[in-house]
């Protein structure tokens, strides 16, 4: 008898432990049906990062990002909760399950992808490097030995660190873009790896006529992120993406914040 009930005890527990497990897993999953039922979709966008993200004399979220995802709620037909994040709480912010999904200026890179998924890319710009027109620097080589400023968290950052022995970089990190570029404005540091569209905004802005893009060194294209459990979620996304595309509204947002039609999306 004693063992008997010591067999259901077991079993019970190992029954709790299974629908514990499976309820964790019901939780982190999101689905379109999921958002269409609750009535409302949390997205995560980033500010700081003009004119993709940044926010309003009122505390609300503006910039390309916000439109895009203006879109999003329309197409799903649902109220949208954009929940601000500056770059280093993006993907900790999904992971925590604080939003649904990020339409937040994040790079889709392989080390990235070991946690989250991507949807194709939605937007993309140049990056490059920035100092005032007086310093001379037209290649890496230029930036030896100096003070140089990036956003923390940003997909740009690695290629300073991964130069930072060899041309003994002084590497000072900042929270957001528009950060970035003020530390340069100030003097603070002598030069600066950033996104073209944010720069540009930044010195259009602030009407600076000292500093300039030195040289280009890469595309970043941008892609929406989601947990990695989120097929079905990811695939509406390239479905949406895909869609406005076609019919000119993603193109209608890069003219109105970026100033230009929208680039060549590469897609995978």
């Amino acid at each position: 008898m004693k063992l008997f009930k010591h067999l259901k005890t077991a079993a019970a527990v190992l029954a709790l432990g299974g629908s514990l497990i499976a309820g964790a897993g019901q939780a982190s999953a999101q689905t379109i049906t999921d958002i269409i039922k609750r009535g409302s979709v949390r997205i995560g966008v980033l500010i700081g990062a003009p004119p993709y993200g940044s926010v309003d004399s009122q505390g609300n979220a503006i910039g390309y990002d916000a439109d895009v995802i203006a879109l999003i709620g329309k197409y799903l037909g649902v109220k949208v909760d954009m929940v601000q994040l500056t770059p280093p709480a993006r993907i900790p912010a999904l992971e925590a399950n604080k939003v649904d999904f990020l339409v937040a200026t994040l790079a889709p890179t392989p080390e990235r992808a070991k946690a989250v998924m991507f949807s194709i890319p939605y937007s993309a710009f140049q990056t490059g490097i920035y100092a005032k027109k007086n310093v001379n620097i037209k290649t890496w080589e230029d930036l030896k030995g100096r003070k140089v400023g990036v956003n923390r968290g940003s997909s740009v950052e690695r290629e300073f660190t991964n130069r930072e022995k060899e041309l003994n970089l002084t590497i000072l990190r900042f929270e957001d873009d528009a950060t970035t570029m003020q530390a340069l404005f100030s003097g603070q540091v002598e030069a600066i790896a950033g996104p073209d569209a944010q720069a540009n905004a930044a010195m259009k802005a602030r009407g600076e006529t000292e500093t300039e893009l030195k040289f280009v060194f890469g595309m970043q294209p941008n892609s929406m992120t989601m947990r990695k459990d989120a097929y079905e979620l990811r695939q509406w996304l390239n479905n949406f993406i895909y869609y406005v595309k076609q019919n000119g509204e993603l193109d209608a947002i890069s003219q109105k914040w970026v100033g230009s039609p929208l680039p060549q999306l590469p897609t995978f």
